[in-house]
């Protein structure tokens, strides 16, 4: 049984690698940088990676995972679609990332913060997925202009 805290950090560490992986997805079509796609290949592998240990915290504890929203999936997937209509160029590709990366940081950090009795391991997960992030923004920079 999973605590309040524990739930909510969890939780939202799953949605967080949930929705890079997503966003990867509804991107990489778009993206004609061959060095870009193989860095955004490489970023959806490890959040596939984190989602499977976030699966088997939620198997130990007996729990399920959120179950994504569908409206969720459409907003992020229109929203994409509608940033890159005009404008699909690597650098602005990198750009949405970025924010996308930036924006997952700053609602994992304010959960983390907002539930300091969370368990050590869970909070080390969130912490991985935020480090995680945070190396894919630097790898992202280096493709603004």
């Amino acid at each position: 049984m999973l605590s309040g805290a524990d739930r909510a950090v969890l939780d939202e560490s799953f949605r967080n690698a949930q929705m890079g992986r997503e966003a990867i997805n509804a991107v990489i079509g778009k993206v004609e940088d061959d060095d870009l796609a193989l860095d955004l290949n490489r970023q959806a592998c490890k959040f596939v990676q984190l989602e499977e240990k976030l699966q088997k915290e939620y198997q130990k504890a007996k729990e399920t995972p959120p179950e994504e929203k569908l409206l969720n999936r459409t907003m992020l997937w229109g929203g994409i679609q509608m940033n890159t209509l005009l404008n699909a160029s690597t650098e602005h590709l990198a750009e949405l990332m970025i924010q996308g990366n930036t924006r997952g940081i700053t609602d994992l950090m304010k959960v983390v913060k907002s539930n300091k009795s969370v368990q050590k391991e869970y909070y080390e997960l969130a912490q991985e997925l935020m480090d995680f992030e945070e190396k894919n923004i630097e790898k992202l920079k280096a493709y603004l202009k």
